[in-house]
């Protein structure tokens, strides 16, 4: 057989490698980025803060640890949850949100 007629294998894993290529930098490179983000927001959290946990529910900072945080979810009723449960730092304090009757 003659070697000038074989394709190059290489050639074959081009679209392949491609469509990697896209991928990673459409998909996994931003949510690298937020997770990023996200974690130096959690290490730069203080008592007071007021947090979105996932689980859906806003709290305050009452204690902060290496992987433990003290969420204090209402008046005297203080939760332990893993930093990981904690989704972003809250901006609108709860007390000064206001519900329109209408």
């Amino acid at each position: 057989m003659n070697d000038a007629t074989q394709p190059n294998p290489w050639l074959g894993m081009l679209p392949w490698l491609a469509v990697f290529a896209v991928m990673y930098f459409i998909m996994i490179r931003p949510q690298q980025k937020r997770e990023k983000q996200r974690q130096a927001m959690i290490s730069t959290l203080k008592k007071g803060d007021r947090v979105l946990l996932s689980s859906g529910f806003y709290g305050r900072v009452v204690k902060t640890g290496e992987h433990i945080f003290s969420i204090e979810l209402g008046k005297g009723f203080v939760v332990e949850v893993e930093r990981n449960a904690i989704l972003s730092k809250a901006e609108v304090p709860a007390e000064n949100t206001q519900v329109s009757a209408e």
